[in-house]
């Protein structure tokens, strides 16, 4: 999760630093005001979550929007209580800390103190090199967040593996890493993780509501996960172990809090209640250059901009997401959840969009203003719709307020799924390179992998994360048959291409990105793929935009007796049903 809050420190640190014009208490009514207008429309579109922003101790703003829990009916508000993924680890990283300062530990000390047969490669590993992510320690090779792996396993598959690079001598995001720095602390104090971080960290705080299992959650204050309309649920929902999760999660994930913890615990930090000023110094320092003008320090990413610091961090499973910012010297809080940003993206950004309008009075992002349509008339539009000039077809279907658009036929995709002015020639091109990348792997041919990759990505890496997710996708979906290359998407900052990978019981989409350059690469795959099926919202009698989670500017469609009209960017597309 860390890749996100490097892109975006140095945003947020211009941002919440910068200067505050007018009276106080005018420009937090106006923020407050836009913001409230801005979540209510993303409300309309999907959004689900709480937003808190807070000055000096004192919340600005502290709203929840859209269904916490729709089986019930439960409405986001501050109290309700979501996972915070990775920002788990400052807890991990204020606990060792509090050993630190109570003796038990050193963040000095070699890995060798606590586990017995370290391998001679990992033994001058220390905590600081743990907490930074600068140990070379990996994530375990095949392992998921649910799979029943106990301590002592953990701990001696996480030494067994080669590590990414010598002791001190780089930077990886390791949640493998955080998780021995559970174990050490399990081992020191003899108690569980959670039961030690509840007693010295969150308990004196009253931090009640957050943890693993131990807080007394009330019938329906768990906020459920969804995607794409299906409701998840809660990690509390998987597979744990009888004192919390198993250990591919514990301690560097899966956290549960409702946002007045989080203001708590930011407070209480900000105010010398948890650690000794000492030891924050420690927590709050850009120990390890991240790239992008971010640094980690202990289970925080840092930023110094125009001498101020910015603290922040981020963390979430693809359902549930929550997003953290500190601006210590300004005491202002920023935070939010949500449980929606699977189909949600632009979630992924808020934090930064609401930086902007607090400091520098930057308008919120352009959001379509949905209206309610009924059901009748939504029906009466769904169909298939041919293109002129046998582009291709869009399948439209009514769901739930508004319809969806699938496009059949590579022409029709890139019409689709493009936000400007579409390049046929290479958007063909970029179909047909992403083909041979495939066709390659599949016949076990890596030259054109290799061509197409950027030189300083190993030839390996590419073909085994693909092989290591078509397996993947045969535990659910049976034996790998085909694939089928669906089309390109053509977008401002990045190209992709989807290929629809076929199985025994249904299919999967992979999103590879290329670079924008005449001498195409392919950087990778999208973490966030690409919707094949697009929702279009309705703004008006006969007239939608589409929308992407916002990805990408909304365009226009406009339905007629018949027929189905999309600006296509200055051009028209038209589709005859």
């Amino acid at each position: 999760m860390s890749a996100i809050a490097v892109r975006r420190t140095l945003t947020l640190a211009c941002l919440l630093t910068g200067t505050v014009s007018g009276s106080a208490a005018a420009q937090a009514g106006d923020f407050a005001g836009d913001t409230r207008s801005y979540l209510s429309r993303l409300e309309k579109l999907g959004f689900a979550g709480v937003v808190l922003v807070a000055k000096d101790g004192v919340p600005i703003l502290a709203d929840g929007y859209g269904l916490a829990d729709r089986e019930r009916a439960i409405r986001w508000n501050p109290a309700v209580v979501s996972t915070v993924g990775s920002i788990t680890k400052q807890f991990t990283a204020a606990a060792i800390l509090a050993l630190e300062e109570a003796g038990k530990v050193r963040t000095t000390d070699t890995i060798t103190r606590y586990f017995p047969d370290v391998p001679a490669d990992k033994r001058a590993i220390t905590i600081h090199q743990l907490l930074t992510h600068s140990s070379g320690i990996a994530d375990l090779d095949g392992a998921d967040d649910w799979d029943p792996i106990g301590r002592e396993e953990f701990v001696r598959r996480a030494l067994a593996q080669p590590l990414a690079f010598p002791p001190g001598q780089g930077y990886e995001y390791s949640n493998a890493g955080y998780s021995l720095l559970g174990a050490i602390i399990e081992q020191v104090t003899g108690q569980s993780w959670e039961e030690y971080v509840r007693a010295r960290l969150l308990l004196p705080q009253r931090m009640y509501q957050t943890g693993y299992i131990l807080p007394r959650w009330g019938e329906g204050q768990l906020a459920q996960g969804y995607r794409a309309g299906v409701r998840w649920g809660t990690v509390l929902e998987r597979p744990l172990d009888r004192d919390g999760p198993y250990w591919v999660l514990r301690a560097n994930g899966g956290v549960h809090a409702p946002a007045w913890d989080m203001l708590r615990w930011a407070e209480a930090l900000l105010g010398g209640q948890v650690l000794s000023p000492a030891s924050m110094e420690k927590l709050w320092s850009p120990w390890v250059d991240e790239g992008g003008g971010s640094h980690y320090g202990y289970g925080w990413a840092i930023h110094e901009f125009a001498g101020t610091k910015v603290v922040t961090h981020n963390g979430g499973n693809g359902i549930h997401f929550a997003d953290f910012a500190i601006v210590p010297s300004a005491r202002l809080v920023v935070f939010l959840q949500t449980n929606v940003i699977a189909d949600l993206p632009v979630a992924n950004e808020l934090l930064q969009h609401i930086g902007a309008r607090w400091m520098s009075g930057t308008p919120y992002p352009a959001v379509p203003d949905v209206v309610a349509m009924p059901d009748s008339a939504l029906n009466a539009l769904a169909g298939s719709y041919r293109l002129a000039g046998g582009a291709g077809t869009f399948r439209v279907t009514a769901s739930d307020g508004h319809l969806m658009a699938e496009a059949e036929g590579q022409p029709a995709f890139h019409l689709l799924h493009s936000s400007r002015v579409v390049d046929t020639a290479r958007a063909a091109r970029l179909v047909a390179l992403t083909d041979r990348l495939v066709a390659g792997w599949r016949s076990g041919d890596l030259a054109e992998m290799r061509r197409l990759q950027p030189a300083d990505v190993p030839l390996d890496r590419m073909a085994q994360g693909l092989t290591g997710w078509v397996a993947d996708q045969e535990r659910t979906l049976g034996k790998f048959h085909d694939y089928q290359v669906l089309g390109a998407a053509l977008q401002e900052t990045r190209e992709m291409v989807v290929v629809r990978f076929r199985f025994e019981r249904g299919s999967a989409d992979r999103a590879y990105v290329w670079d924008l350059g005449e001498q195409s690469r392919v950087l990778g795959v999208s973490g966030r793929g690409l919707r094949t099926r697009l929702a279009l919202m309705p703004i008006g009698p006969g007239r939608f935009v589409t929308w992407d989670g916002g990805l990408t500017a909304s365009r226009q469609i406009v339905f007629e007796p018949g027929r189905v009209m999309l600006d296509a960017l200055g051009q028209t597309v038209t589709g005859s049903r």
